[in-house]
């Protein structure tokens, strides 16, 4: 069966395919040999009386010379669910089992209908404190439901990956990661934040707000109250990691492409009193296309997925 969340890059070529609402980005990564890395991106539409995007994506296969290239899937965010658990002290080969059965209470369906994979945190700055990870899980039938539409739009699947490893793989990208850095991404259903350091993840939080909320707050008012609980989510979160892994505080939060409001970097610069940029594609990539920042967000998902390498799991767990 699939190597479910893992996966090899196959030579120096990999594709990436994420839902993002009512359109699909699909992207190919290319790294070249002087270091740098080739991206070419399209936007698809998700579904309308032509057949979906997978069909629209088999119709790329040639242009943008996918047919023998590994692709990464991502699941969408009502198909799994990331619990943080206490590593059981028990044998490693035991390890698995024991976090299925501590899950069996958290879920609405059979344990034995889920797949779980484990994505293990560094270890908290008290020494008295138990190891912790996430605990990825999904329905067996979302697996194979990706694996279907895959196989619908003839790409080469060989991994399926989540939004939060995805955004974690880009954020890692940055120069300001050395030090670390909360990366904000908006996707059209929700948000999500993660907050990395020296090329390891160390929080992720989904926020309930995405695009599409966010740009039908027509008055200033919902806008700005809008904006400031998000405002408050992060400052949480960035507490709990300075305060957990006692690491000098986050100074800049980089937003993903796409948002497209102007009150929110000036929002979260006056309630956090941090940096806030914007990220630049053109900065880390070589652009093989031109697209709009909106599209850019509708691929952000497809880029990280792209992005995945051998180590990236392992990358998680290394303090």
């Amino acid at each position: 069966m699939l190597r479910q969340f893992k996966g090899a890059i196959a030579g120096n070529t990999r594709a990436g395919v994420a839902l993002d609402g009512a359109r699909a980005g699909l992207a190919r990564l290319r790294r070249l040999d002087n270091g740098r890395m080739s991206l070419a991106m399209r936007v698809l539409a998700a579904a309308d009386g032509h057949g979906g995007w997978p069909n629209r994506a088999a119709s790329q296969l040639t242009e943008m010379n996918l047919s023998h290239t590994p692709v990464s899937t991502v699941l969408q965010a009502d198909a799994y669910q990331l619990q943080l658990v206490e590593m059981p002290n028990v044998p490693a080969d035991e390890l698995l089992a024991a976090v299925r059965w501590r899950l069996k209470d958290l879920i609405d369906y059979p344990v034995d209908e889920a797949v779980v994979e484990l994505l293990e945190l560094p270890r908290h700055a008290n020494p008295g404190s138990a190891p912790i990870a996430y605990a990825v899980v999904t329905r067996r039938a979302n697996v194979l439901q990706q694996i279907d539409l895959m196989q619908q739009a003839n790409l080469q699947l060989d991994v399926i990956d989540i939004p939060e490893l995805c955004i974690r793989n880009i954020a890692v990208l940055l120069p300001q990661d050395t030090h670390g850095v909360a990366f904000l991404h908006f996707t059209e259903e929700c948000g999500y934040l993660t907050i990395t350091r020296k090329g390891v993840l160390h929080l992720t939080r989904r926020l309930d707000t995405g695009r599409r909320e966010l740009l039908a707050l027509n008055d200033d008012f919902s806008l700005q109250e809008r904006i400031a609980g998000i405002s408050l989510e992060v400052q949480r979160s960035l507490d709990y990691y300075e305060s957990h892994y006692d690491c000098r505080p986050v100074t800049e939060i980089v937003l993903g492409p796409g948002a497209d409001l102007d009150a929110l970097p000036v929002a979260l610069t006056e309630h956090l009193g941090l940096t806030v940029n914007q990220i630049d594609l053109g900065d880390l990539f070589r652009l093989e296309n031109d697209v709009s920042a909106e599209e850019q967000g509708n691929c952000l998902l497809a880029i990280g997925a792209a992005l995945r390498t051998d180590s990236s799991a392992e990358q998680a767990a290394t303090p």
